[in-house]
């Protein structure tokens, strides 16, 4: 089975595509909601590093992205169970609670998540695991459709090391998601690969089978500049080597690894297409409430749609533009990417399209 498969969940929702194409704007299938900017872990290879409050990054040097404003702390609870509502009503399908910072940290995400549920949204959460105890990580489990833990690491003194914090967090995350595993929730454990870790891939797996995760999942870290996320930033010839190691890894059933992935970013020359309608499909909002049409472009000018805050979701959505053209402010292998390479192919006209 496979979990992770953007490219293939497009053609579920051909019909939002559609509409779009007709002038109508459904809502998102998906909306990716940042309960806090707040986090515990201090990770080398965090791609939001910049907008964390509290936490091991706000008080190390950090470069801040061009045009980039605060986009709050911990989500206000009334906010969100209205919206959630009112995304229900309109048609979203699932939350997933992501960051920024770490969910978990906001004092009050079991409620919400029981708010979501109650409203028939599907939801899944990206967690470093660490603050879950055994009764919240039941909880999770029984709530969620899907959890990934992000180790990144084998062991306790990398972890230490890559995330800047004791050597004890490593233990508290693998209780995480030892925790989380066996409930109802699909629990994946998550892995960033670099030159420096690659060759202990197969490692990683044993590990993530030795805390009863689901699957595990692994994805090249992207390293791009600050003030120009469209330019890689770090040597990648580490991928040539690692790619029949991991085409081998791969074939195991409880194994996640888009190798074109690693592909891609090893030959990374553009996104290849003009415009970014992976938005459609997906939102992203901010612990302020603020809703962005791009997760990559949290806080950044000009990429806001609205704000929860202060209106309806449906008049936040009304005002989505449906597109965002692409430029050198999009980051290398972007989230939406996989998502706007299937829906650029589905928007070429094909030569004899007559014939199937």
């Amino acid at each position: 089975m496979t979990y992770i498969a953007p490219k293939a969940k497009v053609l579920a929702h051909i019909d939002r595509l559609v509409d779009w194409r007709r002038g109508l704007k459904p809502a998102p299938v998906t909306v990716e909601w940042d309960l806090s900017n707040r986090c515990v872990l201090g990770c080398q290879d965090c791609h939001f590093a910049h907008t964390h409050v509290k936490g091991p990054w706000a008080v190390k040097p950090r470069t801040l992205p061009m045009a980039f404003s605060s986009t709050g702390d911990t989500a206000d609870v009334t906010v969100v169970v209205t919206a959630l509502r009112e995304m229900a009503e309109a048609g979203v399908k699932a939350i997933v609670w992501s960051g920024g910072g770490e969910p978990t940290t906001h004092g009050r995400w079991q409620e919400i998540v029981a708010a979501a549920a109650g409203y028939g949204l599907e939801q899944g959460m990206y967690t470093c695991g660490g603050l879950l105890t055994e009764a919240s990580a039941r909880f999770e489990s029984e709530h969620l459709t899907w959890v990934v833990v992000s180790l990144d690491c084998k062991d306790a003194e990398t972890y230490a090391a890559e995330k800047g914090v004791p050597a004890a967090r490593f233990d508290d995350a693998c209780n995480g998601a030892r925790w989380l595993s066996g409930g109802k929730a699909a629990v994946g454990v998550s892995f960033l690969l670099h030159g420096d870790n690659w060759t202990h891939a197969q490692e990683m797996v044993l590990l993530a089978r030795r805390l009863g995760a689901t699957y595990t999942t692994f994805r090249p870290a992207i390293h791009a500049y600050p003030d120009l996320p469209s330019r890689c930033a770090d040597y990648r010839g580490w991928i040539t080597a690692a790619l029949p190691a991991l085409e081998r890894i791969s074939w195991a059933v409880d194994v996640e690894i888009d190798l074109n992935r690693f592909r891609q970013y090893l030959e990374w020359n553009g996104h290849g297409y003009s415009d970014c309608k992976g938005v459609q499909l997906n939102a992203t909002v901010t612990p302020d409430g603020r809703v962005w049409l791009c997760p990559q472009r949290r806080g950044i000018e000009g990429s806001c749609v609205g704000d929860l805050s202060r209106e309806s979701f449906a008049a936040v959505w009304a005002r989505h533009p449906g597109h965002y053209h692409v430029d050198e402010g999009c980051r290398v292998m972007c989230r939406l990417h996989p998502v706007n390479q299937q829906i650029a192919a589905l928007d070429v006209t094909p030569v004899h399209g007559a014939f199937v």
